[in-house]
């Protein structure tokens, strides 16, 4: 067999083992990342946030969005869009207030206030209704 000058007769080493190598001696020098992941609470907050970002400019932009079409084709521009965009900024403000204070529920229902030890299972149902 002939071997050129600067070559070896060993068989090239794997490169992919290599960069495994070098990854692992970088990764062993580093200290260890914190993920949003291990966190619940970071995780709601966020889930909330994003809940209230959006229900704001959905409302704003669908309000805007239907007053425009109606100004277009009653001729009326712009007060339909005006109208229409103080509504739909006034219903989701109405949108962020309801999902921060938790008041979804149904207009006229007030829920029961909580009792001290006890679950809701373990709550005696209200005799005084008649349905």
């Amino acid at each position: 067999m002939v071997t050129l000058p600067g070559m070896s007769e060993d068989p090239p080493s794997d490169p992919l083992a290599r960069l495994g190598e070098k990854l692992d001696k970088a990764q062993a020098g580093r200290p260890p990342v914190r993920r949003a992941g291990g966190n619940p609470g970071m995780q709601q907050g966020l889930a909330l946030g994003l809940r209230i970002g959006i229900e704001l400019v959905t409302a704003v932009v669908v309000s805007g969005a239907v007053g425009w079409a109606i100004d277009r084709w009653l001729g009326t521009r712009p007060w339909v869009m005006l109208v229409m965009l103080i509504l739909g900024i006034a219903a989701g403000m109405l949108n962020v207030y309801r999902a921060v204070t938790g008041a979804s529920m149904a207009v006229g229902y007030k829920a029961p206030p909580p009792e001290r030890g006890a679950g809701w299972a373990a709550r005696k149902p209200n005799d005084d209704e008649d349905c």
